[in-house]
């Protein structure tokens, strides 16, 4: 059987592949019906026989052990790790509040840093009055550099939301080896997309959306912690919602990730989150997705690259598994709605809207891909006024 076959039966387990060329994983992936099956079971034997059944916390707690097991396996980590939360965002601000920040302490990120992130540090720096340094370049130099001694976390995309490009975290992490800093992760556009492995990359937290190349259910997502943090952590999530710091006398070590863990975390949403991942893992193989969604983005790119008219943001070193690009003389907007009109492409724009954003994946085929280029290349070779317009499909 050729990859393509196998892809083709593939998609019939993710129906949202059929309405259309799915490149907008990057803002939410497609839901496996073997997921929301299962989802659909859970909550109907809850509205069949109750919520206040006998045994219910006990089946929570399992589910969310499930979960945490294949995030784990996911980053060759240890589900002690592993800590769930409703999204990266949360995720994020779980890491940003364990830091023992004391006054005129800093903070550091990428001015292109992921919406996430900004938000995660926003609510320490209103907060706490911790000072936030914004790098205009993602390079191990310019980071360190820009670091004090005042510094006491680097937030990082793993994927730049602007370009595409994966960062180099390792590099960076060595580089910031003698700062003591801590580093923070966003892997909410790597995780499931590319292989990822904690230890190697060094950081201390790596954050993770459960519902992009992940196929979980939407408000779901985890937080890797790593040994330093879990050796000194100073920070309590607390099931109402609000940050506390714990300082002096009733400063306490976490030993594992499990005690930053958010309470209420929806138990059919939990279990989506492991289903969704598990069949990821064991039912297509994670080397098989990373190689494949790896050598279709190139693809892409590398047949972008030769269109009049077109601008490749992605570099070709530094890739991951989206391609972001302008068309010369088209407002964004715009050409993504002309896009969506011609190849039928579910897709989005880059942060801050200034590109056009294709995220590839491994359930997308070759030929809707080079459909998508060649929808591309006509808008390429126009201008919005030159170009002959099609009308809308309207499904009746």
């Amino acid at each position: 059987m050729t990859d393509e076959e196998k892809v083709g039966r593939l998609r019939e387990l993710l129906p949202a592949t059929g309405a259309g060329i799915y490149l907008d994983t990057a803002y939410r992936g497609p839901l496996p019906a073997e997921t929301a099956a299962a989802m659909r079971d859970a909550e109907d034997w809850e509205l069949r026989v109750g919520r206040a059944t006998e045994g219910r916390a006990q089946d929570a707690a399992q589910r969310r052990s499930e979960a945490r097991a294949v995030i784990a396996a996911l980053v060759g980590g240890d589900p002690a790790d592993i800590s769930l939360t409703t999204g990266d965002e949360q995720a994020l601000a779980i890491a940003a509040w364990a830091v023992d920040w004391k006054p005129g302490d800093r903070a550091l990120t990428l001015l292109t840093a992921s919406d996430a992130i900004l938000a995660a540090l926003a609510g320490v720096q209103a907060r706490l009055g911790v000072e936030l340094d914004l790098v205009d370049e993602a390079s191990a130099t310019a980071i360190r550099d820009a670091t004090t001694p005042r510094t006491k976390l680097v937030a990082l995309p793993h994927v730049a939301p602007d370009t595409g490009a994966l960062l180099p975290i390792a590099e960076i992490f060595r580089a910031l080896a003698e700062t003591g800093a801590w580093l923070a992760l966003d892997a909410s556009l790597s995780a499931g997309a590319v292989p990822m492995d904690a230890t190697d990359l060094g950081a201390d937290f790596i954050a993770m959306a459960g519902d992009r190349w992940l196929l979980g259910p939407e408000d779901m997502g985890a937080l890797w912690v790593g040994a330093r943090p879990r050796a000194d952590g100073h920070a309590a999530f607390s099931g109402s919602g609000a940050f506390e710091t714990l300082h002096g006398s009733i400063a306490r070590q976490w030993p594992d990730a499990r005690r930053l863990e958010p309470g209420g975390l929806p138990r059919t949403s939990v279990l989506g989150l492991a289903r969704s991942i598990g069949w990821l893992e064991m039912f297509i193989g994670l080397d098989w997705i990373y190689e494949r969604g790896s050598r279709l983005a190139r693809r892409l790119r590398d047949t972008l690259v030769a269109r009049q008219g077109v601008e490749v943001l992605t570099p070709a070193d530094a890739m991951a598994t989206i391609v972001a690009f302008r068309l010369v003389g088209w407002p964004t907007e715009e050409a993504l709605d002309e896009l969506r009109r011609r190849s039928f492409a579910i897709l989005g724009p880059t942060a801050g809207g200034e590109a056009v954003r294709a995220s590839v994946a491994w359930f997308n085929t070759e030929e809707e891909l080079d459909r998508f280029a060649a929808a591309v290349a006509e808008l390429g070779r126009h201008t919005p006024e030159s170009l002959p317009r099609r009308p809308p499909l309207i499904v009746r």
